[in-house]
């Protein structure tokens, strides 16, 4: 239009650069292999690393990609590390990785990643999807320290959990640990240390009348706050923490409507079953937490403790808790306080007094909680 030939091939020049950038941009992700590797199982807060490698299909030198994992969107982290930017190459398998750190519990499934890559000046930039192999990772809770003062068993030896004097009084061996201060030496597993080379002793069972049963409330509705930072989060954790202190005792621990046929195998074998299962659970029970306490009536053995965790009051526990006590078995609520977290309208919180004060009319024992956000210490 303007009849300079200098324009017309300068402009010439300009169009052809950016339509070269934009195939060299287009070649750059076309043509490659993923191959994703993820921890199975993590605890909440731990630095998990994602190995992705990557192959090229075609022999073509490629300027560097950029990797970005589909990971789900329920899957709460923090501290994430982006990817390198890679280059692949024919036949040679090429490594990246990135890390973050789960914060909520769950089991989780993802699969698929984007690939970015440019031209060699920077000007283009394209986009493509992959189908991949899917990756599952379970996170499991974090056990969060926590005392609480333990009911007298009348001898029925739940409440000698805590001291340990009933790690050992059975007859039946369920496994061995590592020697701690204060084991028999006659209870020293020689085979085994000599495998190992560390001191490892005979762990017995302590009898069927030390039983703990841990009731967790998970009816549709009751799980407070948001995100990583709920009721049901700080309870799992809570959970976890007091399940492993009592079977490092020799205490027998159940998981009513959860774990139906619970394994009788080493404490470390049923510590990493728990876990498991405190990682699935959500609050989306139909079945209030009395009407779960009720349907134990004479399936606890007599002198069971049965713990039920709640942040939100639940009058129907009161008429179980009655009968429970009346079997013999000890009610112990652990009261959180549903204040903490933000809640529907209509939900009283475990701790009003006038509750606590029915619980122990009914004949429980209630015990108050720390109620600290759960992910506050991991931040």
């Amino acid at each position: 239009m303007l009849d300079s030939p200098a324009l017309f091939y300068m402009g010439t020049a300009l169009v052809a650069t950016i339509a070269a950038c934009r195939f060299q941009a287009w070649l750059s992700v076309k043509g490659l292999r993923f191959e994703r590797v993820a921890p199975a199982s993590v605890r909440v807060g731990d630095l998990v690393t994602v190995q992705i490698t990557v192959w090229s299909d075609r022999k073509i030198r490629r300027p560097l990609i950029m990797i970005r994992d589909n990971r789900p969107g329920r899957l709460l982290l923090a501290d994430l590390s982006d990817s390198l930017p890679i280059a692949a190459a024919y036949d040679i398998p090429i490594q990246t990785q990135y890390q973050f750190r789960p914060l909520k519990r769950g089991r989780y499934r993802w699969s698929g990643l984007t690939v970015e890559g440019t031209d060699a000046l920077g000007l283009v930039t394209q986009r493509k999807h992959y189908d991949t192999s899917p990756a599952e990772m379970t996170v499991l809770p974090r056990p969060i320290p926590v005392s609480i003062e333990l009911p007298a068993a009348a001898g029925w030896g739940i409440s000698e959990a805590e001291s340990g004097q009933t790690r050992g009084a059975g007859l039946e061996p369920r496994g061995v640990r590592n020697f701690v201060h204060g084991d028999s030496l006659r209870h020293v597993h020689w085979r085994s240390t000599a495998k190992t080379g560390q001191l490892l002793v005979k762990e017995f069972e302590a009898g069927t009348h030390s039983a703990a049963a841990f009731l967790i409330q998970r009816t549709q509705g009751t799980e407070l706050g948001e995100g990583a930072d709920t009721s049901l989060e700080l309870i799992c954790g809570h959970v976890v923490y007091l399940a492993e202190a009592f079977l490092r005792q020799g205490a027998r621990v159940v998981f009513p409507g959860l774990d139906n046929a619970p394994s009788h195998g080493s404490v470390h074998e049923r510590t990493h079953e728990i876990y498991e299962q405190l990682a699935a659970i959500e609050a989306d029970c139909p079945e209030t937490l009395g009407d779960q306490a009720a349907a134990l009536v004479g399936d606890l053995p007599t002198g069971s403790v049965l713990f039920v965790f709640m942040a939100v009051a639940d009058r129907t526990l009161l008429s179980a808790i009655s009968r429970l006590a009346a079997k013999g078995t000890s009610v112990v609520p652990l009261v959180y306080d549903a204040n903490v977290f933000p809640r529907k309208r209509g939900i009283v919180s475990a701790t009003d007094p006038a509750y606590m004060g029915a619980l122990r009319d009914a004949g429980g024992i209630p015990s108050l909680m720390p109620s600290e956000v759960a992910n506050a210490e991991k931040r």
